[in-house]
């Protein structure tokens, strides 16, 4: 079974997070993060930035390329993880916990942010294929005002974290 939820963006003239204080990806939890094709990944989403796809009924036209951002990518691993860990799906962690909370955490400073999460799928085309063709999933990936991104895996539970600072 295949699941998809995104998250849209908010907006915040500061989000007070100590960028100091990453968090790590390579351990979460005594389990490492599934391997994921992250030049493949960037490549995906940046072709769909770089031609403009249609999401729904509405036209996005082609808009500048993401870049990878470790903060982000952080963040969106250890939210793939908890939702592995805990055999749930949703934005929101059992301790109240959303991804601008995640986001901060992993010390990127926000102006805005959006996420999409994706359950089943196998690979970074299928996972890429599936948002797009979703679309409040394709809207954040589409997004203008996104500039970086970063994608976590933890199974088959995957994060798509957006932001720009």
């Amino acid at each position: 079974m295949i699941y998809l939820s995104a998250l849209i963006l908010f907006f915040s003239p500061f989000a007070g997070a100590s960028p100091d204080m990453p968090m790590p990806v390579a351990v979460i939890s005594g389990m490492a993060p599934t391997t994921l094709d992250k030049t493949l990944l960037l490549k995906l989403v940046n072709e769909a930035r770089g031609k403009g796809v249609q999401c729904g009924d509405v036209w996005y036209p082609p808009v500048a390329p993401l870049s990878w951002n470790i903060q982000l990518e952080a963040a969106a691993t250890l939210h793939s993880a908890d939702m592995f860990r805990k055999k749930y799906f949703s934005h929101i962690e059992d301790d109240g916990s959303t991804a601008n909370t995640r986001i901060e955490k992993a010390g990127y400073i926000w102006m805005t942010y959006g996420e999409n999460i994706a359950f089943g799928y196998a690979t970074e085309k299928d996972v890429v294929d599936g948002w797009l063709k979703s679309p409040g999933h394709c809207k954040n990936i589409m997004n203008k005002a996104f500039k970086e991104v970063g994608i976590g895996r933890v199974g088959d539970y995957w994060t798509q974290d957006f932001g720009s600072k």
